[in-house]
This record gives structure tokens, sequence and C-alpha cells, in this order.
């Protein structure tokens, strides 16, 4: 995680090695940049510490804290264990921690701007109440992000950022259901479920975190075998016209990588809409990070 120095760290003869940055977190709940020689005492503190009041709390506290305990006991990573630890810590006096934000770790701006998309989206079904509706759920929810955020910032356990990712994905789909009011018998419609992939500005290029959207998505087909709609869309920096072309470039580039995993052309319908359906609405001109994207839909 961030606000780390390199430093080979022996600890109980295990060797650490961590990396850096000098991310301004003032005001934050948990000062960033665990110490490895705090660990045992911040894990302790919070496990023999209160109960959280809530259900949510007391289910997010317990997922900080095995999260915190694989970080020291698999990976030998006691600076991001501390941090974790220190985060139960606070969740069990009942402080109210939203999930990391971007910004506080070592993305580029596209990334943080990617991350903060995916954030509000969990931030916004938390805020509706999903945190008293589904406590559970919720937690898993907001401890694999962080989980994501912080592998992903590590960039070196492909497979546990690649998990990180689908059980929170799995945990959202959890949180954006509702609740039907239809008689027992009734037979529930089949939901679609709904992956986004970003983009870089004017470009059609497939990045690291969208690869992992996509395997999630061709995962997820290979269960239903359904329909997948692939809509491509761009912001609305440049001439409209352009715009359009760009966003079937990208309809075409994500359907190349659903093809590649598998998925057969024929259960694939792509559609492009340039800047006519904005996710942020913006006055024309205006680079918005989180319109240039491909939204997949999988029956």
């Amino acid at each position: 995680m961030q606000f780390r120095s390199s430093v080979l760290f022996a600890l109980g003869g295990v060797a650490m090695l961590s990396a850096c940055s000098s991310v301004d977190n003032s005001g934050t709940a948990v000062a960033y940049g665990g110490n490895p020689l705090t660990y045992g005492n911040s894990v302790s503190s919070a496990i023999s510490g209160q109960e959280p009041s809530t259900s949510f709390g007391k289910a997010l506290k317990a997922e900080y804290i095995a999260y915190a305990q694989r970080e020291a006991d698999e990976w030998y990573d006691f600076f991001d264990a501390d941090f974790f630890a220190k985060k139960a810590g606070k969740v069990a006096e009942n402080e109210t921690l939203l999930p990391e934000d971007p910004a506080n770790w070592r993305f580029s701006d596209e990334e943080i701007a990617q991350k903060r998309a995916v954030r509000d989206e969990l931030i916004a079904l938390l805020d509706d109440g999903k945190r008293e509706e589904k406590p559970e759920t919720a937690a898993i929810a907001q401890a694999r992000f962080d989980c994501w955020i912080e592998e992903s910032e590590e960039g070196w356990q492909n497979d546990l950022i690649s998990q990180c990712w689908k059980d929170f994905e799995a945990a959202m789909a959890e949180l954006r259901k509702e609740e039907m009011a239809t008689p027992v018998a009734a037979v529930a419609p089949k939901e679609s479920r709904l992956f986004t992939i970003f983009f870089d500005f004017d470009s059609v290029a497939i990045t690291p975190v969208s690869e992992r959207v996509l395997d999630a998505a061709a995962e997820q087909w290979a269960q239903s075998m359904g329909t997948i709609n692939v809509v491509g869309h761009a912001d609305s920096s440049g001439a409209a016209a352009y715009n359009l072309k760009l966003s079937e470039r990208r309809a075409a580039a994500a359907l190349n990588e659903l093809t590649g995993r598998g998925i057969k052309g024929d259960s694939v319908d792509t559609d492009a809409v340039g800047e006519g359906e904005l996710l942020i609405p913006t006055p024309d001109g205006v680079r918005e990070p989180r319109n240039r994207r491909v939204t997949i839909s999988v029956d």
C-alpha cells in the first residue's frame, strides 16, 4: 500500500520488501502507512476491543481483521497488515469508514477516475440503506473493494487481484437486487449482469483493469450461456461524428476480447452510441473518463 519506503525489514527471521508513496492523507480516519512493529498490538486491540453496535460494523470489523491476518501470515506484508488492523480498530469504535479512495493510492489519474466510478456506485448503495438491509454482503463488498485497491496498487498477485474483484462483483450484484414484491409461486424474471470497462482519452486500448472485468463477464456468460449486449460510448470531447466512430471501435475491441475468451460471436449483439448516452452529464467538449466506456450486459 501507499506511504511506504523501499526497505528490507527483517522480522522474526522473515524479510519483507515494500514500496513508497508520499500521499497527503491528512484528515483520513486511518493514517496511511502501517508499521510492522505495531501490527501485533493493532490486531490484538481490534480483536479484544469493543464490538461495533451495528451488524454491518461487526461484519466489516471481522472482514478487516481476517484480511490483516492474511496479509501478515501468508504474505508477510506487515505494513498493510497493520494498516487494515487499524481500520478494524476504527470500525470497533463505531467510526463510519468509507471504502478506500483510489486517490490515496499510487495510481495514474486515469486509473483513479476509473476506480472512483466503481467506488461511487458502492457508496451510493451503502448510503441507500444496504448497510442495514444486507449488512454481511455490504461488508464483503467494502472489504473486497479495499482488497482490490490495495492489491492492484502492488500489482504482482494477479490471482488475488482477480479474486478480490470477483468477490466484490458478486457482492455488488447482491446489493443491486431489488426485493421482488411478487407471490411466492411467481417465477422471478432472469436478471442480466452489467459489466463496464473504461478507456483512456481517444483510445481503444484495453487496460489491465478492464482485462479482469472482461474475465468476469466471460465467466458469467459461461454459466448462463445467454445473450451478451455490448455498447460502446465516448465522452463529449471532439466532434459527435468522430465520437460515434470511436465508440464503434471500442465496442469492436471489447467484442474481440470477449470472443478471444471463448464467447461465441453469434451470442453477442453490439451497438455504439457515441456521446449520446453520457454516464456523467457534461457540456459539449468535456473530457470525462467515466463516459469513455463500453457496457457489457450478460443475460
